[in-house]
């Protein structure tokens, strides 16, 4: 056996971390944006208003179908360049706009799609480079990156808009991203092909052989990749994912869209609120860091811990029923902060072990668009009651009931696949072949084996 160094894979996870920065604290701060449009523009709507940061933050997870498709055909570092076009432009085009209506094209769209480019071909090459052991570590630490970015740009964006103004600050950010990202997503390699010869003197033909394998499983054809969206809904428990992660992500939405608005109608002061958002940033980022360094070491199947939290976060958003002041809020963002960071570092990870690595790419893209779902609709019905109502206590009943229910649907699930005894590698279609292999395990070692090769 021969052992080859290569640790390439956490590079991809650094990297991966450090674009997921600008990329999700942009995001996470437009209840700042929210907030400066309404008073340039107060003719728009609460509901148009937070229509276009929740489209954006739909999108971001919405458009996985197509990324999911082009990353599978041309290669995670082509996709994720493109990610990074779209965003700068974005971002730019946005501070020209005569008017916030045209932001549903410029940053719900173009940007949200962009970022969706990005996260998810770094996350699903995350996956291929840690397929086991070390998979919670390795994803838990990439998406620590958003919330280190929710936590460094609210304040930025808010000093940023009080000194030079929304547009001006667009344009800053869409020069910093465009720098950002083009220097990650370069390092995002290709993980190794698991085939390999018997022997390990192969020659340069046959390395060529293994080089072209791998190119040509990266380019499936659009009848694979639909045949393999329609195995990964055989998988039992699939509805229940997709349904429950809607209803989770009806709620989830509210503290970055329309939470400094509900503050500013108990009183508190819009500078303070992006303190709160920077609270619920600095929990969130203790709560990505506690999944990322015992993520793979839990007693109990990880699948548990994502129906827990999400009880937590339906407990959490009734309370803001009996929330009046700043102090209240400050715990609330702490408390919610926490557990959503679990939620989100621990998401990629739950999918992995429920559908298994032979539908990740395609169970991951339903949970995508499952949460792109939720997080268009969430925040209109949290701008329509408040048009209609001039308060949110009528969104807060019902976002908390349904992420109550949703943590009832997504508890079901692991008892469905018992009951069904469902194994991910049974709606594989299996080829054997002896080949050539270079197999990295988890900790970045690199073996040449003889196995036999499975594909889809």
């Amino acid at each position: 056996m021969v052992l080859v160094k290569n640790r390439w894979g956490w590079v991809v996870a650094f990297t991966t971390f450090v674009v997921c920065i600008p990329i999700t604290g942009i995001l996470s701060a437009f209840g700042i944006i929210f907030v400066k449009l309404q008073g340039e523009y107060p003719e728009i709507t609460d509901l148009e208003t937070g229509w276009i940061g929740s489209m954006a933050f739909g999108m971001f997870f919405f458009a996985s179908p197509i990324s999911t498709g082009l990353f599978k055909r041309f290669g995670h570092r082509k996709v994720s360049f493109i990610g990074v076009f779209f965003v700068s432009v974005g971002l730019l085009g946005s501070s020209f706009v005569p008017h916030p209506r045209m932001l549903f094209l410029t940053y719900s769209i173009l940007f949200g799609v962009g970022a969706n480019f990005v996260d998810n071909a770094s996350l699903n090459l995350i996956g291929q480079y840690f397929p086991r052991k070390n998979s919670a570590r390795a994803t838990c630490f990439a998406t620590m990156g958003w919330s280190v970015g929710s936590l460094a740009l609210n304040p930025s964006v808010e000093a940023l808009c009080e000194s030079v103004g929304w547009r001006n600050t667009f344009r800053i950010l869409s020069g910093l991203m465009f720098v950002i990202g083009i220097s990650c997503v370069v390092t995002f390699a290709p993980a190794p092909v698991e085939r390999h010869w018997k022997s390990v003197e192969a020659n340069l033909e046959r390395k060529k052989q293994a080089e072209h394998a791998s190119r040509t499983e990266q380019k499936q054809t659009v009848l694979v990749y639909l045949k393999t969206f329609k195995k990964t809904f055989q998988a039992p428990g699939i509805i229940l994912w997709f349904i429950g992660n809607v209803l989770l992500n009806l709620s989830l939405i509210f503290p970055f869209i329309n939470m400094v608005k509900f503050m500013t109608t108990i009183g508190i002061p819009e500078s303070r609120g992006a303190l709160v958002l920077t609270a619920m940033g600095i929990t969130d980022l203790i709560g990505r860091t506690g999944s990322a360094l015992f993520g793979d070491r839990l007693p109990f199947h990880v699948v548990y811990i994502y129906p827990l939290s999400t009880a937590v976060m339906a407990l959490g958003i009734f309370s803001l029923l009996f929330i009046s002041s700043f102090v209240g809020m400050v715990i609330f963002a702490s408390g919610f902060g926490l557990v959503m960071g679990i939620v989100n570092s621990m998401l990629f990870k739950a999918c992995m072990d429920i559908f298994g690595m032979e539908l990740l790419a395609e169970a991951w893209t339903v949970t995508l668009v499952a949460a792109g779902f939720g997080i268009m609709v969430g925040p209109s019905i949290a701008g329509t009651t408040y048009d209609l109502t001039r308060s949110f206590t009528l969104a807060f009943y019902i976002g908390g009931g349904l992420c109550a229910l949703g943590a009832v649907l997504l508890i079901i699930i692991p008892f469905v696949q018992k009951r069904k005894h469902w194994n991910p590698k049974s709606l594989a279609v299996t080829t054997s072949s002896t080949d050539v292999s270079m197999l990295t395990d988890d900790s970045g070692e690199m073996y040449l084996i003889e196995a036999h090769v499975t594909t889809i």
